[in-house]
């Protein structure tokens, strides 16, 4: 892969990442290569985890690969530490560098008439917006009924996003390359409150169901909308992944040691 342009992703709320962005701006054009948001070849993340889930929005429209260099703390989805990030990238421009491709979400919301589409790396998540009041919500799965709850909200989340909301919310651990989709009730009102594990190529419709019903959906903790009684949240796999970056950072096993405090 001949990379000729890069875009970057920068958190703008830290001083480092500003700094170490113009660091890597004059690297790039040293060698030639144009920093720019238009038909990137590169995509490189310049924070922590938030930062890394809106450069793969960037990062899958533009269908190229995405490096994230972590300036935060743990960096759960980053995989080169910043004082590594030049080494970092000569590895990538040499080529010696390996891709994993991780699930995406599409999701369409019919409103009335209108649909709406998002593309999401962790979850989509339907919720409450009334505090002091659950939202019922039916989950369908290939068109089939799977159950009616009563509930904070409930999420749909890739392997990747199983380690994220859904872990909080009861979910299991799934590993990246699982081929699997993840549907976690968030404290719902009913005995029965186990997370579901279902095949990759189902098709998870969710119901906004009740009189004067409201409830909100998001996509990795930002964008999506307000939904309301007899609107219809469709999820499925998306038909094309993200290719991350890894050059030979901690594993996904390493970094859930990490994250989770857990014995060696």
């Amino acid at each position: 892969m001949t990379i000729r342009r890069v875009a970057m992703v920068v958190n703008g709320g830290k001083t480092q990442a500003l700094e170490l962005s113009d660091a890597i701006q004059k690297f790039l054009r040293e060698r030639d290569i144009e920093v720019t948001d238009e038909r990137p070849d590169l995509v490189v993340s310049l924070g922590g985890d938030g930062t890394m889930l809106r450069a793969a929005q960037v990062a899958h429209r533009a269908d190229a690969p995405l490096v994230g260099i972590n300036m935060g703390t743990l960096g759960y989805l980053t995989e080169v530490d910043a004082p590594e990030w030049r080494e970092a990238l000569e590895t990538i421009l040499d080529g010696k560098h390996h891709l994993d491709e991780r699930m995406m979400l599409s999701c369409e919301v019919h409103v009335g008439d209108e649909v709406k589409s998002f593309v999401g790396l962790n979850e989509v998540l339907v919720e409450r917006t009334t505090r002091h009041r659950l939202v019922r919500l039916t989950v369908n799965i290939d068109g089939e009924s799977l159950a009616a709850f009563n509930a904070d909200g409930v999420i749909v989340a890739t392997p990747t996003g199983s380690t994220a909301y859904a872990l909080s919310a009861g979910g299991p651990i799934v590993g990246p390359r699982a081929e699997c989709l993840v549907v976690v009730p968030v404290s719902p009102h009913m005995i029965f409150s186990r997370p579901f594990v279902l095949a990759s190529d189902v098709v998870i419709e969710i119901y906004v169901e009740g009189p004067d019903q409201e409830a909100s959906l998001s996509l990795d903790g930002t964008e999506g909308c307000d939904i309301k009684t007899g609107d219809r949240v469709r999820v499925a796999r998306h038909d094309r992944p993200l290719r991350l970056v890894r050059i030979g950072g901690p594993a996904f096993l390493d970094r859930l040691r990490t994250k989770l405090g857990l014995p060696a």
